[in-house]
């Protein structure tokens, strides 16, 4: 699990970080597996920060697919595989950000 969390880790974190640069805002805390985001945040703010990595890696798991459906060639059929097995590895690793997200639309119904 320490192996997942060195490899996936810090491009998840920092999707974080820039999801909020992107809004002009600044995390509270950063460490090596957690990034505070701001209490203050409006919810699509929190939505856009927290499933930034979300987005991007399960994007690129569904291009490894496409990629890995239209192969033309065994090298093709490889990176295919290959985009789409480590963005989906890395797209389980969102399982909390996406929790949270639920969270914070439910408190609102």
């Amino acid at each position: 699990m320490e192996l997942l969390y060195r490899f996936f880790g810090p491009p998840h974190e920092a999707l974080h970080i820039l999801a909020l640069w992107l809004i002009g805002r600044r995390p509270r805390a950063v460490s090596f597996r957690h990034v505070d985001i701001p209490d203050d945040l409006s919810t699509r703010q929190y939505v856009f920060v927290a499933g930034l990595p979300a987005l991007v890696f399960w994007s690129l798991a569904l291009i490894g697919a496409l990629r890995l459906a239209t192969a033309g060639n065994f090298s093709d059929l490889l990176l295919g595989f290959a985009v789409m097995s480590l963005g989906a590895l890395a797209g389980l690793g969102t399982y909390g950000d996406l929790r949270l997200i639920w969270r914070r639309l439910n408190e609102g119904a």
